[in-house]
């Protein structure tokens, strides 16, 4: 099997778990989701390197959009 396609069957498996996972936990803020899903395409990324035929657009942007998440997440912590 070509790893593109695993890597996009595994991204899949590990994106239709982590919903009802963080959905069974009572889990109801925006940020968790978005970030999970950042960390495991990244990770998916890192893993299998798949092919891509242009620059990798969505890896930037998911990691503009951790990033804030995270600062934001930190500047609540140190304002308390």
């Amino acid at each position: 099997m070509d790893r593109t396609h695993l890597a996009n069957i595994i991204l899949t498996l590990m994106i239709m778990l982590t919903t009802p996972i963080l959905w069974s936990l009572g889990e109801t803020r925006l940020d968790v989701y978005l970030s999970m899903y950042t960390l495991e395409y990244l990770i998916v990324k890192a893993l299998f390197n798949p092919r891509r035929l242009y620059r990798d657009f969505p890896s930037y942007i998911l990691l503009i959009i951790f990033a804030i998440i995270v600062g934001y997440r930190v500047y609540e912590v140190l304002m308390k």
